[in-house]
Parts: C-alpha cells; sequence; structure tokens
C-alpha cells in the first residue's frame, strides 16, 4: 500500500520536483558555488583584497540568523508569492552586481541584498513545496529536488569560468541574471504553487493554531533537532573547509588531491539520493546515525601515517556521501515530526543551527591545526563531534503518530477508502 502511495504521489506531484530542481538551482545558490572565479578579476579591476572580498561573505551568517524568521514569513504567507518576488529581485541584484564601480560600500552592501533576499530562493522554501506534497516517497522527493543543484554545480563553474575570460567579469553576473530570469523564474511561475492545508473532518473539533514560539518550548525536539544538524554538520564543513591542504600534508600529491575534490563533490549527490531513498523506508535518525558513522571513518583513514591514495579516496568518498545526505534528513525530519504548519520556520532553525556550527568549526579547525602543528586532533575531535551526533539523533525517538498540520498518511487513506467500499 505504501508503494502505491508513493506512485500516486509522484504521479501528482512529479512537475513540483523538477520545478524546485531546477528553481533552486538557478537562484542565489548559483553565486555560492561559482564565487570564487569573480576574485582574481575583483582583484584586478579594482585592486581590492582577498580579505576585503571576503568580508563580504560574513553577510550570510546574519542571513542565516534570519532564516527561522524568513521561515516563520512563509509558514505564514506561502511560497509562491514570496519566491517569484525573490526570483525577479534576485536577478535584478545580478544586474547590479555587473555595474560595480570599485567602491567596497557599494560592494558589500549589494553582496548583503543578495543574500538576505536570495534565501527565499534556496531550499528553505522548495523543500517546503516538496514536503507539502509528499508523505510516502517524501525522503527520495526532496533527494531529486537537489539534483538540479547538483548539475548545475559541476557545469555552471567551466562555463562562468571561460565567459569570464573572454568577455570579462561583467558578462559572468550577466549570465547569471539571464539563467534567473529566463529560466528560474518562468519554472517556479509555471510549476511552483502553495497547497491548501488538510481539511479537518466536520466532527471534529476546531483547534487553535499553535505558535512558533510555544511550539518550540513545548516540545524539547525542535531544538534537538537543530543540535543534531549542527553537530551532523560543522565537523563535515571544517574538514572540506581545509580539504586539500590536509590530504597535502599527509603525503597526497596536490594535483591528486584537487582531483579528490571533484570525487567529493559526486559523493554528495551519491549520498543525497542514497540517503533520502532509505528514509522512505527506515527510520530516519538511524540512516542519518549511519550517514554520521561514514566521515567517522573517513577520518580515522585520514589519520593513517603516510596516507595511501586509496584510503584518501575512500575518506573523501564516506566525507561526501554524509554530506549529501545531512540536509536532506534534516529536512524530511522537520517535517516528519513537527507537520507543515510550522514547517519553514523549523528548517530555517536548522540551517541557522548549522550556519553558526559551520562558523565555529571553520575557526576551529584553524586554530587546533596552528596550535598542535597538524590536523590529527582536529580530525579527532571531528570524529567525537560527530559521535554527539549520533546520539541527539537516537534521542528523537519514534516518528508522532499524528502531527498538526501534516499531509494525510497516504497507508490511513487507502485503507479507509477500502472500509468505505
Amino acid at each position: 500500500m505504501s508503494r502505491m502511495a508513493a506512485r500516486q504521489e509522484w504521479h501528482d506531484h512529479w512537475r513540483a520536483v523538477v520545478a524546485a530542481s531546477i528553481g533552486v538551482a538557478t537562484g542565489y545558490s548559483m553565486l555560492q558555488f561559482s564565487a570564487s572565479m569573480f576574485i582574481q578579476p575583483w582583484e584586478q579591476a579594482f585592486g581590492w583584497t582577498r580579505g576585503e572580498i571576503a568580508v563580504a561573505h560574513y553577510g550570510s551568517l546574519l542571513t542565516a540568523l534570519l532564516s527561522p524568521f524568513a521561515g516563520a514569513f512563509l509558514d505564514r504567507y506561502g511560497v509562491r508569492r514570496p519566491l517569484l518576488i525573490a526570483m525577479m529581485l534576485t536577478g535584478a541584484i545580478y544586474i547590479a552586481m555587473a555595474q560595480q564601480t570599485g567602491t567596497l560600500a557599494q560592494f558589500y552592501a549589494t553582496y548583503f541584498a543578495l543574500q538576505a533576499i536570495g534565501i527565499f530562493t534556496t531550499g528553505l522554501s522548495f523543500t517546503r513545496v516538496i514536503a507539502s506534497r509528499f508523505s510516502a516517497a517524501r525522503g527520495t522527493a526532496l533527494a531529486c529536488a537537489r539534483i538540479g543543484i547538483s548539475l548545475l554545480g559541476i557545469i555552471l563553474p567551466t562555463i562562468l569560468h571561460s565567459l569570464i575570460v573572454s568577455s570579462g567579469w561583467q558578462a559572468g553576473f550577466y549570465l547569471l541574471a539571464g539563467i534567473v530570469l529566463l529560466v528560474g523564474l518562468p519554472v517556479c511561475w509555471l510549476g511552483i504553487h502553495d497547497t491548501k492545508p488538510p481539511t479537518a473532518p466536520v466532527s471534529a473539533p476546531a483547534k487553535p493554531r499553535q505558535s512558533f514560539i510555544s511550539l518550540v518550548r513545548s516540545d524539547r525536539r525542535v531544538a534537538l533537532l537543530c543540535l543534531c544538524a549542527a553537530l551532523g554538520y560543522m565537523p563535515l564543513s571544517a574538514i572540506l573547509s581545509q580539504f586539500q591542504p590536509l590530504l597535502t600534508e599527509r603525503g597526497v600529491d596536490p594535483n591528486a588531491a584537487a582531483m579528490l575534490a571533484g570525487v567529493l563533490a559526486a559523493s554528495v549527490l551519491l549520498g543525497t539520493l542514497i540517503s533520502g531513498t532509505l528514509a522512505d523506508r527506515i527510520w530516519a535518525p538511524l540512516v542519518a546515525c549511519i550517514f554520521s558513522l561514514g566521515p567517522m571513518i573517513g577520518c580515522l583513514l585520514l589519520l593513517t601515517p603516510s596516507l595511501p591514495f586509496s584510503f584518501a579516496v575512500a575518506a573523501a568518498v564516506l566525507i561526501g556521501l554524509s554530506q549529501g545526505a545531512e540536509i536532506d534528513i534534516v529536512a524530511y525530519l522537520s517535517a516528519r515530526y513537527f507537520g507543515m504548519q510550522h514547517y519553514s520556520a523549523i528548517y530555517g532553525s536548522t540551517i541557522m543551527a548549522m550556519a553558526i556550527g559551520t562558523v565555529i568549526s571553520g575557526v576551529g579547525i584553524g586554530f587546533l591545526h596552528d596550535r598542535f602543528g597538524d590536523y590529527r586532533v582536529a580530525l579527532i575531535t571531528a570524529c567525537v563531534i560527530l559521535g554527539l551526533s549520533i546520539v541527539c539523533y537516537l534521542l528523537l525517538g519514534p516518528y508522532p503518530k499524528t502531527v498538526e498540520g501534516s499531509a494525510p498518511d497516504p497507508l490511513r487513506v487507502h485503507q479507509l477508502d477500502e472500509k468505505l467500499a
């Protein structure tokens, strides 16, 4: 029956998955995996230092702190209108980025506006679209919705680099604007619509809407899920931020280390698909635990003296698989435990937790390396933090039988149809 329900969900809503996959890939996320293409051209054009350019990225931390509030806005007013407005403004800001005159104040203001508005074009919006339509196949659908961003992340940097070399860095931003306005916006206009909340039976008494703050106070699992997200993601982001120097320090050839970065990227996509499929069939916190064990093994492999290349490959794959799984599992758990009424606010809170964890771990791994002279203590610390994330996932407990604001359980609906027949 569950398989029948999953097939029916795909039959009814596959267009929303395609639209979400294209939409999330063509908004602000494009700049996240291609921003490095503009650093050297800006240095040459304006004389900015890399440190001055890097300051602009701190705005992403502020916007991450605003994610719960942006999520609450989507919960209250729906996704479609804020998303369409944000896609239009994101395209306009990309065009404004191409008009930089060399003033850092203008650069920071424009970049921050892009980050603040662009957050509505990320998974914060699109995962809500998927989670509200899928129940039996929710994990797989969430994973498929990330395929677009993975594929574009593979091909766009190469295209963008060639365009910047031939036509200048301004052309790169015009390309990004064209992708948003001519691809992302029309796809979202046609394919992204808000769903109506499930209608309660006439005989059921009306329940007052619980506020997000009340939910956080009454249900410890909201804070626990945020802790799971932070502990599970921060070691991965720390290792990835130092991955190439870590490998070369352990004796891996620099060219081979660069190649392993591509292996890791491919593993991210694979981990997304595998974890999403498993979450539909197995208790999702257990899936998260399994994928947290992978990078723990990877860290132990990286501790091997005179690191063999085969161990480096295995570590890259295990870490990449876990990074691909982490975000989707957190999105799945947000809907599975708490329903859709406050989904975006809860998912936004996990984004905030992961962002804070990323900053702490990014600084921490560098500090530990400087303090002890190598990455061994940092890798051991990563293993400990991943172990704590496993404990936190297990503490989430069983799924609730009913969740306020959730889509109806397809298996129960099928059984009810049989009784009525």
